[in-house]
């Protein structure tokens, strides 16, 4: 039972498929508490139905609570209730169609209650929403302890928040027990918030940072892992960081916090191939620190269009690196990221290097394709290279992000071919089977996948299927929303 009536409530997604948390409710989560507040986190925002979720909001929203947040970063809509395209604005952000009601009940309950969206969709939502009282921009720790401290004082708090956060390096996540965490699970830990690199097509806003300016201690996240693995016996995780092997320094000091470990571990990860084809040591420190699963964003297999962007590698160097990574490190999941649309691609071309991901031979587990994307002009967003000069390489793009290249090739045709071409990949084997490319190449199903009860060995002997996934997701869900309505 919970030893108090929350102050917080913050409401996040489950990364599906299979069952993986967003780490920044949590980071949210452990400021608050660390300021002497009491915060609910309940995951499953958009999976609940319209009668369990009033059931959740009326047992922890009360007449105490100080604000209710929303983490729009993974929320997306339901389309078992509605469809996406008829619903209205405050239904397409929140992924509910429900959402006005479920604003109401809070009201109702507590109209001295705030509600609050943060995380990275939140900027979207415009200013004559009236169902959100508060919007945090941003890195959102200091602006969810500002909040906290006016309301707790009964003082009025302005709708836009943005306050900066500097001390991240310093930060941790504790995970509690209200927070409902199963035995063994496979945990989010943040290792940092940026990136030294500036490629043309990412829009990210913590882009080009300095080394370790961005980066958290590394024997503060040996110790979270040590606390997670003492609390709850976990020892899968998957690390939030844009870039892992940013430099082989970076590399060398986690790996030898991680060596003091009375335990190994196992941790995905997005990482640059390229860094670490150019800095072989590393290879051997990532895998001996416990990378089992990495996402490479490598975004063309054709020279020309890669170094277009920034990632000069030569695109056959990237695959012959990518044999020898699956050689020395053979229990490595490797998925890579792949944008349709990008300069001196064509879809000759990217048909052709999708023939190479279908060999038998390919050392790829999985490949996400997604058309380019290029963002209107606007003061109000962070903008790519690409964004704010479009015509440097050779685009044209109006006010909706339509986009044409100079040689007629379109968005839409990109859209409909990353769509072929995922199906291609998706052909393979059979339908219902969890197989090399089934999963969609995300890299961080290896841990979302063994939290509902799945192996590696599972995907190898093909007794992993799309519908025994989504039984074993619907009985997680049904366990948690036990042991949650029994705090």
């Amino acid at each position: 039972m919970l030893e108090k009536e929350p102050d917080v409530v913050l409401f996040t997604e489950v990364c599906s498929a299979g069952f993986g948390r967003y780490a920044g409710t949590y980071r949210i989560a452990t400021e608050l508490r660390d300021e002497g507040y009491t915060v609910q986190v309940i995951e499953y925002f958009t999976k609940w139905s319209t009668a369990e979720l009033l059931q959740i909001v009326r047992k922890f929203v009360t007449h105490n609570c100080l604000w209710v947040g929303v983490s729009t970063t993974f929320l997306s809509p339901d389309t078992h209730r509605k469809r996406a395209d008829v619903m209205s604005m405050p239904e397409s952000f929140t992924g509910r169609n429900d959402w006005p009601e479920i604003v109401s009940t809070i009201r109702d309950i507590n109209p001295r209650c705030l509600i609050v969206a943060g995380g990275a969709k939140a900027d979207m939502i415009p200013h004559t929403d009236t169902t959100f009282d508060v919007i945090i921009s941003g890195q959102g720790e200091t602006s969810a302890a500002y909040i906290s401290e006016q309301l707790f004082a009964r003082r009025d708090v302005s709708r836009l928040q943005s306050l900066p956060y500097d001390n991240y390096p310093k930060s941790t996540i504790k995970f509690e027990d209200n927070d409902i965490i199963f035995p063994g699970e496979h945990l989010p830990v943040e290792i940092a918030r940026g990136c030294i690199f500036k490629c043309s097509f990412c829009n990210y806003p913590l882009n080009g940072k300095k080394l370790w300016e961005f980066n958290r201690q590394p024997h503060l996240v040996r110790e979270d892992i040590n606390d997670v693995y003492n609390k709850f016996g976990s020892t899968g995780f998957m690390f939030c960081d844009d870039n892992y092997n940013d430099s082989p320094d970076k590399v060398k000091r986690f790996h030898k916090e991680f060596m003091k470990l009375d335990y190994d571990i196992q941790f995905s990860t997005y990482a640059r191939a390229d860094l670490i084809f150019s800095k072989w040591e590393t290879a051997k420190l990532l895998y001996e620190s416990g990378l089992r699963s990495v996402f490479f964003g490598v975004e063309s297999l054709n020279h020309e269009s890669a170094k277009s962007i920034g990632k000069g590698m030569d695109s056959e160097k990237i695959k012959d690196g990518l044999y020898k990574l699956k050689e020395e490190c053979p229990e490595l999941v490797v998925c890579i990221g792949m944008i349709v649309g990008l300069p001196h691609d064509t879809e000759e071309t990217l048909r052709k290097n999708n023939e190479w991901l279908l060999r038998d031979d390919c050392p790829v587990d999985g490949v996400t394709y997604h058309p380019l994307h290029i963002s209107p002009t606007s003061p109000f967003l962070n903008n790519s290279k690409m964004s704010n000069q479009p015509d440097k390489y050779g685009y044209k793009v109006d006010e909706h992000g339509f986009w044409i290249r100079n040689d007629g090739l379109e968005k839409d045709t990109c859209v409909n071919l990353s769509r072929e071409l995922t199906q291609s990949l998706a052909d393979v084997g059979d339908n219902d089977q969890l197989d090399k490319f089934g999963r969609v190449g995300s890299f961080t199903f290896f841990n979302r996948l063994q939290n509902i009860g799945y192996s590696v060995e599972d995907f190898k002997n093909g007794t992993a299927t799309h519908s025994g996934c989504i039984d074993k997701e619907k009985q997680m869900q049904h366990t948690y929303h036990g042991r949650l309505m029994a705090l």
